[in-house]
């Protein structure tokens, strides 16, 4: 039996980067991948769904030149080049890991991992046992078990088309969903949006949802909230979907059904029973704040632990792990979390809503700035809001929502904000560049106590 001081099981972002932070330490370390490194992030989630988007996204602002005579007309594009594009990003990046963790000594094992007691890992006809076990299977696409089920694809499906479909149903308004949705949209495709939620992102800032749907039924994306998907019915013309609203049948008829309702743990290789490994009431595996599993020397990072299911938090995940392995302490979980959606336009948010920070007993006033009013937000024909949660006692930062171009990049600077609960006296004696995006943020902050400049 092959010894090793850590066992990591699962090549995503959370996975590989605490492999290479443990040999960095000297620890001796193997990794387990059925796939490809880099997991669903690299391959079929992040990174790939952003490529399709960025490209959307310039298609949309060309379009949105050409109306203003700037530009004589939106040009045309290759559907098969951008996917090829996006492949050779993907492969660049999942080679960048493999380098990584080489470089770093630490051992790739191909192959499905199973775990089994006393910290031991077979694969590939071989047995490794460990100091210590991470687990770091990620998640898989969830399919929603009604009728047709298997004529639709899921977001796997949808970033491997060959060619674009003239129209598509997407199950789910979540963050897959839309983003999808709009990429897809931007591209020409027919889009349809199936949502049960009677609204869509029900615990974000409102004001800037608002926003977000709008932008999305002038893409031209149909929206239907409070719908219950039915049935999913094959025709001699493609497909039929089928979903109930106020109690009527709607049937849309569709090249391409979208199946985007979320994510579920992956268990493959872990039997929790055989183990007695602890879950939850979501079948996800119950870690403490150091990552710690309740078996002894094992634990558990990423997706396969539920919460935030994204890359960031895999990472910082790992990070805590590590540092409890090697006698640190370095607990996940005490700053604020960053969300970004990826739509068109973005939608980023950190810390706090309005409604979330009454009901954890602030007194929270909402300042708000448009990107109509900042410099560079027009010079890039860029349009979109920022909204600052504060709170009306102490003055302090408690929440950030951006809605726009480079929001994802903008909520770094909120996140730092949240996280050192800014007030707006410090937001005041900030310096931020000019002309910039991100100038939005502290006009937003200041707003809401009316110290805001640019803001009529």
């Amino acid at each position: 039996m092959l010894q090793f001081d850590i066992l990591v099981i699962g090549g995503g972002p959370g996975g590989y980067s605490l492999a290479v932070n443990a040999a960095k330490h000297g620890k001796k370390v193997a990794l387990f991948e059925k796939e490809r490194l880099g997991g669903t992030c690299l391959n079929v989630g992040c990174i790939p769904t952003k490529y399709l988007v960025d490209k959307a996204n310039a298609m949309e602002k060309v379009r949105a030149l050409v109306k203003k005579d700037i530009f004589r007309d939106a040009g045309s594009f290759s559907f098969k080049k951008i996917q090829r594009g996006k492949a050779e990003v993907c492969g660049k990046l999942v080679s960048g890991v493999g380098f990584l963790l080489k470089n770093h000594g630490v051992e790739i094992v191909r192959g499905k991992a199973v775990l089994k007691k006393d910290r031991v890992v077979s694969c590939a006809e071989e047995e490794y046992q460990g100091t210590q076990v991470v687990i770091a299977t990620g998640s898989v696409p969830m399919m929603i078990p009604i009728p047709g089920c298997e004529y639709c694809i899921d977001s796997t499906g949808a970033l491997e088309l060959d060619t674009l479909p003239r129209s598509m149903v997407v199950i789910g308004g979540g963050v897959i969903g839309l983003e999808l949705a709009c990429a897809f949209a931007a591209y020409g495709t027919e889009i349809t949006v199936v949502e049960m939620m009677p609204e869509l992102m029900p615990g974000e800032q409102k004001e800037a949802v608002k926003i977000l749907v709008n932008a999305m039924k002038k893409q031209g994306i149909r929206l239907m909230t409070g719908a219950k998907m039915l049935r999913v019915e094959k025709t001699a013309a493609g497909l039929n979907a089928v979903y109930e609203v106020d109690g009527k049948e709607v049937h849309t008829c569709c090249e391409q059904v979208l199946m985007a309702a979320g994510r579920k743990t992956n268990l493959s290789g872990i039997d929790a029973e055989m183990l007695g490994l602890e879950l939850d009431a979501k079948k996800c595996i119950r870690v403490d704040h150091c990552q710690r599993t309740n078996l002894p020397g094992v634990y558990a990072i990423g997706d396969v632990v539920g919460g935030y299911q994204l890359a960031h938090v895999a990472y910082a995940e790992g990070e805590a792990a590590l540092a409890d392995i090697l006698g640190e302490e370095k607990p996940c979980g005490v700053g604020p979390v960053p969300v970004c959606t990826y739509t068109i336009p973005c939608f980023a948010t950190v810390g706090l809503t309005s409604e979330r920070a009454k009901a954890a007993g602030y007194e929270p006033v909402l300042g708000s700035f448009q990107y109509e009013a900042n410099g560079m937000a027009l010079a890039e024909g860029a349009s979109g809001a920022v909204f600052a949660v504060m709170d009306k006692t102490s003055r302090k930062t408690l929440g950030v929502t951006i809605v726009g171009e480079n929001a994802s990049e903008m909520i770094a600077m909120a996140a730092s904000a949240v996280a050192d609960a800014a007030t707006v006296d410090q937001w005041e004696r900030m310096v931020v560049a000019h002309p910039s995006l991100c100038e939005m943020v502290r006009e937003a902050a200041l707003d809401a106590f009316g110290r805001s400049v640019h803001k009529g």
